[in-house]
């Protein structure tokens, strides 16, 4: 049984600003959900390597709450969905890499 322990922050985009300069920054809502990490395999690894793809992270939340957000929050970590796969009726796992820079 996993401890649903993880809190992670969805990011919504609901809106967009303007910098110093004029360019436009999505603003966002988060809405906070209870999720588990899971150990990033050997061979996941690899097939990223191979993709030319870097996993920092991978999560399983309730797919119900979840509305192809492209942005998560982890204890003030931005990381960006690579991909999701349906578990079971109920979890969603997410793989996640770390977000750079602002937004």
């Amino acid at each position: 049984m996993s401890n649903w322990d993880l809190e992670v922050s969805l990011l919504k985009v609901s809106g967009e600003t303007e910098n110093k300069i004029g360019d436009k920054i999505p603003t966002y809502e988060k809405v906070e959900i209870l999720a588990f990490e899971k150990p990033i395999t050997r061979g996941e690894l690899i097939i990223a390597g191979q993709s030319n793809i870097q996993i920092s992270k991978i999560v399983v939340i309730h797919g119900f709450e979840y509305s192809n957000e492209e942005l998560l929050e982890i204890d003030g970590v931005r990381y960006q969905v690579i991909s999701s796969y349906k578990i079971s009726n109920e979890e969603l796992e997410l793989k996640l890499k770390s977000k750079k820079g602002g937004a």
